[in-house]
């Protein structure tokens, strides 16, 4: 009879299941399937998190040492020695790249009669790539934090800026999609009173020092 070949057929089928069903030869290599994408992309972030962390604290220890060496000068500082301790913030970025590192000092003083109204006598900038500086005397408007100052009175600000590529991110976008990356803006702003106590003024090499802010 016709039906024989095909209870036959359901009969095989169900026993050709059952046997898959019990069979857990394997089960482990698909598990591990699954999981092993997301076990790499946590390793993956934990190693980036832990070097993004490390340099933002070097970012940090920059800004602080910069500000605290340069608060230290009596009354005065020259633009060599400037240079000098800025141009210690690439050898703290190490083993880091120092490249994306910028720095900008300032020396900003407030006004006799308000301690609101405040401008900066003296600026420098400092670029990690080829370590270059410039600095210039200025008698600009520099808004403080308030409650900073009070009447008479001055701060070293340090500015610090790092454009952070990630690594393994980064080598990533550029071999699978040919962009060049992403890279995050770490920053910290330092602020220092000097240790003299009043206005410091930036010399030239020449030795001619900057003007004291007009208000």
């Amino acid at each position: 009879m016709p039906s024989c070949p095909i209870r036959r057929l359901a009969v095989r089928t169900r026993r050709l299941l059952a046997t898959w069903k019990a069979d857990t030869s394997g089960v482990a290599a698909i598990e591990f399937a699954l999981v092993a994408p997301l076990m790499a992309a946590m390793f993956v972030g934990a190693v980036e998190m832990s070097q993004a962390v490390t340099v933002d604290r070097r970012v940090t220890q920059i800004a602080g040492s910069t500000a605290d060496l340069i608060a230290r000068a009596d009354k005065s500082i020259l633009q060599s020695e400037i240079a000098d301790i800025m141009r210690v913030g690439s050898y703290i970025m190490k083993p880091y790249s120092a490249n994306p590192i910028k720095i900008v000092v300032r020396n900003v003083t407030s006004s006799s009669a308000n301690a609101s109204t405040t401008k900066q006598s003296w600026t420098c900038s400092y670029n990690g790539t080829g370590g270059t500086q410039t600095c210039q005397c200025t008698n600009t408007t520099f808004t403080l934090p308030a409650n900073l100052v009070t009447t008479n009175d001055s701060v070293v600000v340090a500015e610090v800026t790092y454009d952070y590529v990630p690594l393994v991110f980064n080598y990533i976008m550029k071999n699978t999609w040919g962009g060049g990356g992403a890279s995050y803006r770490l920053s910290e702003t330092v602020y220092m009173k000097p240790r003299s106590q009043r206005a410091m003024l930036m010399q030239a090499d020449d030795k001619t020092p900057c003007p004291d802010p007009t208000f």
